[in-house]
C-alpha cells in the first residue's frame, strides 16, 4: 500500500518545468552534499535534516522546486528520499503560462498525501476492530503504522499483509493544513510494522518539522 505515494509522482512529473521557471541555468541534479542555487533561502529547508549522514547513508542529492524540497540519502537501489511540499507556496511570477499548472500540482500533491494518510489510518482501524480481519493479514505486525509525529499530527507507514510479503511503503504525514511529508526507503526486504518503525525513525527524528510556520 502506497509503496511510493502519488505525492512523489506528482512533484516529479513537473520538476523539470518548475526548475526551468525558477532557474533556467540550474543543473538537473545537485552535486553531492552541496546545495544547488535554487535552494538559496528556500523556506522549507528550515524543516529538513541538517545531518550529512542518516542511518549510515550519506546525503547524495538535494533538489529544490518552487513548492518542494527533496533530499536523497544513499545510492540508487538502497536510497532514502525525503520530500516536503508546501501546498500554499507562492508560484514564481516568472512561471507565466505555467503558473496554473504549478498551482494545480501543489494542490494535487497535498491532497494525495491527505488521502494516503486517511486511507492508511482507516485500514489500521478496520484491522484492529476485527479479529478475523487481523488474523487474515498475519497479525498486528502487518497492520499499517500510525503514530504521532513531532508536531502531534499523524505519521503513517503503509505495510502489506504477511501473505504479500509484508513489504513496507512510504512514511507520510500532513502538517498544519498545508504541508505534505513523504519519506521513502528503497529496500525490498523491509517487512512488517516493527521493521518499518525502526527503519523510518532516524529520518523522522532528523526532520525539524516544528520550524514550519
Amino acid at each position: 500500500m502506497f509503496r511510493h505515494t502519488a505525492v512523489v509522482l506528482t512533484v516529479a512529473s513537473i520538476a523539470a518545468l518548475t526548475a526551468a521557471c525558477s532557474n533556467p541555468e540550474a543543473p538537473a541534479k545537485a552535486s553531492k552534499v552541496a546545495l544547488p542555487p535554487e535552494c538559496e533561502n528556500h523556506p522549507l529547508l528550515a524543516a529538513m535534516p541538517t545531518a550529512q549522514t542518516i542511518a549510515g547513508k550519506p546525503l547524495t542529492e538535494v533538489e529544490c522546486q518552487a513548492f518542494s524540497v527533496s533530499m536523497t540519502y544513499g545510492e540508487p537501489g538502497t536510497s532514502t528520499e525525503i520530500l516536503l511540499i508546501d501546498s500554499k507556496a507562492q508560484v514564481p511570477e516568472e512561471s507565466g503560462p505555467l503558473s496554473g499548472l504549478l498551482a494545480g500540482a501543489q494542490e494535487t500533491a497535498y491532497k494525495s498525501a491527505v488521502t494516503a494518510v486517511e486511507m492508511t489510518k482507516g485500514v489500521r482501524e478496520m484491522g484492529l476492530s476485527s479479529p478475523t480481519a487481523l488474523a487474515s493479514i498475519g497479525g498486528e505486525n502487518y497492520l499499517p503504522v500510525v503514530m504521532d509525529g513531532p508536531t502531534s499530527e499523524a505519521v503513517v507507514i503503509g505495510v502489506e499483509p504477511q501473505d504479500s510479503g509484508g513489504r513496507v511503503g512510504s512514511m507520510i504525514s500532513v502538517l498544519k493544513g498545508r504541508y505534505g511529508l513523504t519519506v521513502y526507503i528503497e529496500q525490498d526486504d523491509l517487512s512488517g510494522a516493527a521493521a518499518a518503525r525502526t527503519a523510518y525513525q532516524p529520518y523522522l527524528s532528523a526532520m525539524r518539522l516544528n520550524a514550519l510556520p
